[in-house]
Parts: C-alpha cells; sequence; structure tokens
C-alpha cells in the first residue's frame, strides 16, 4: 500500500540553513515522487537578510503571521514563533509542534517525515520503507535515551510519524510547550510526553526496555530503525555513500557542499 507521506524539512532563513536548504531544493527535494509532498517550515525571520531571502521563496512580501499561527505559501510554511534559536530557545519545538497540527488536520497524508535542515533524503527508499508500516499510533527511527537519563526520544533529525500521534502532539502544543523541561530539544520534549501521555507504559518501564534493546511494542509507540538513518557529520567525503535501506544522511549544517556532491556521484 502506498502511504502518503508529507516530508517537513525543518528550515531556517538564517547562516548555515540558508545554504543547505537552497542544497535540498536543489537536489532531492528538486524530485517528484508519486504520494510524497515536500515542506519547508520556517519561524518569523528576525532581520532583514532572513526577510529577503524567505521572500524569494514565497514570491513576494511575507504575510503577518500571529503567535501560534501558521500561513502556507506553495511549499513555504511560516509558523507564528521564531526562526532562530537565539531569539527563541524552544522555536524548533514551536515550529514543528504547530506545522504537524496544520498538516494532520486534513485527510492528506498518512505519515509526516520531519528531518533537519542538513538532511539528504532517497524518496525512494522512504517510499518503500513506508509501505511496510501501519500508519497509526507510531513514531520511527532512530531511538535513544537523554542525557539526563529521563527522557527517551525518538532522533529529530528523521522521524516518521503516523499522522493521528502528529495530530495529537499538534492539538495538545500549548501544554507541551508550558511543560517544557528540555529547552531547545525538541525531540527529547515529544519523546518525554509520548512516553508520559500517550504510552500506557511506566516511564521506567519504557526506559529500561530501550537500554536493555528490548522490543518496541505497540504501547511503546516508538518503533526501531536506526539502519534508516546514516550520520555523515563527522565522515570525510570520500566516505559518503549510499547504504542497502538507508533512505536519510545526515550532513555537516556547515557542509552543504557534500550534499551536492553526494546527489552528483550518486543520485544523477
Amino acid at each position: 500500500m502506498l502511504n502518503r507521506i508529507a516530508i517537513l524539512v525543518l528550515a531556517c532563513a538564517s547562516s548555515p540553513y540558508d545554504r543547505t536548504v537552497a542544497a535540498i531544493r536543489s537536489t532531492w527535494g528538486g524530485r517528484s515522487v508519486r504520494g510524497v509532498d515536500i515542506y519547508y517550515l520556517y519561524g518569523k525571520p528576525h532581520d532583514e537578510p532572513a526577510r529577503r531571502l524567505l521572500s524569494r521563496y514565497v514570491g513576494g512580501s511575507l504575510p503577518e503571521v500571529a503567535d501560534d499561527a501558521i500561513c502556507q505559501l506553495g511549499d513555504v510554511l511560516i509558523a507564528g514563533c521564531a526562526d532562530h534559536l537565539r531569539q527563541q530557545e524552544d522555536c524548533i519545538l514551536r515550529k514543528r509542534l504547530i506545522a504537524f497540527a496544520h498538516l494532520a488536520a486534513e485527510d492528506r497524508y498518512d505519515l509526516l517525515y520531519s528531518v533537519c535542515a542538513a538532511s539528504y533524503v532517497d524518496q525512494q527508499e522512504l517510499v518503500r520503507y513506508a509501505g511496510s508500516l501501519t500508519p497509526r499510533r507510531m513514531m520511527a527511527g532512530a531511538i535513544g535515551i537523554d542525557a539526563t537519563r529521563s527522557a527517551p526520544y525518538v532522533s529529530g533529525a528523521s522521524t516518521i510519524l503516523s499522522v493521528d500521534i502528529a495530530r495529537q502532539l499538534g492539538s495538545h502544543r500549548r501544554a507541551i510547550i508550558d511543560g517544557n523541561a528540555f529547552g531547545f530539544r525538541d525531540d527529547v520534549t515529544i519523546g518525554h510526553w509520548i512516553a508520559t501521555r500517550v504510552s500506557g507504559l511506566p516511564l521506567a518501564t519504557f526506559l529500561s526496555d530501550i537500554d536493555l534493546r528490548q522490543p518496541m511494542t505497540s504501547e511503546h509507540v516508538f518503533v526501531r530503525y536506526p539502519q534508516g538513518t546514516v550520520s555523515y557529520v563527522m565522515a570525510r567525503a570520500e566516505e559518503h555513500r549510499p547504504v542497502p535501506n538507508a533512505f536519510h544522511y545526515h550532513f555537516h549544517s556547515e557542509r552543504a557542499g557534500d550534499m551536492l556532491q553526494f546527489h552528483q556521484r550518486y543520485f544523477t
């Protein structure tokens, strides 16, 4: 079965993410794949250079976006929060939760795939893996426990969510934001909320199961799929190559050229 997928790129109109988003748009983001739509998620730009850059993508002047609201202009989403964590520490959390609510509001998608702005996505491999998922009550990706040992999470660099979970996160965003004890670590905040509000398991059991690499069940909500993502953040360029079963490649945010070269070598 072909699941309908919305890819949500966590964008930013400031350096270095302006360059990585441009690299995405000129590589994998420029390809059309059946069943997949791509969106670029921003907050409200905080200075004139950021406003000029975002204006180019929307083809005109920027709209006024109220706090906690969202405006869609083509494939660009502008959330009612800051665009950069220098202006608002938890803006990544706010951006994603507001966008989850927007994209899950109608019966358009089965899955939302949230990735960071330094990501290369093999859309065909993503579609193949997504076809193996039952799109209900699940978050898939690389699973971990935060540094405080108090919260499980699915890595925010690459997270697949069923639309019902995305809808829950979006509709409860005020409570999630108000209860955020993890600062800018949006994936940890989201993971903790899922573990304590959606999962039917005690938090201690949830954490222990991850530590002991026990199977993830429907009660965990999390689906462990670490082979879906490959980190090339610290790898040398000559080591960058496709990996079987991977659909996400994470590059260093300061080296957008690595993503371009990866695409030119293997995906053109």
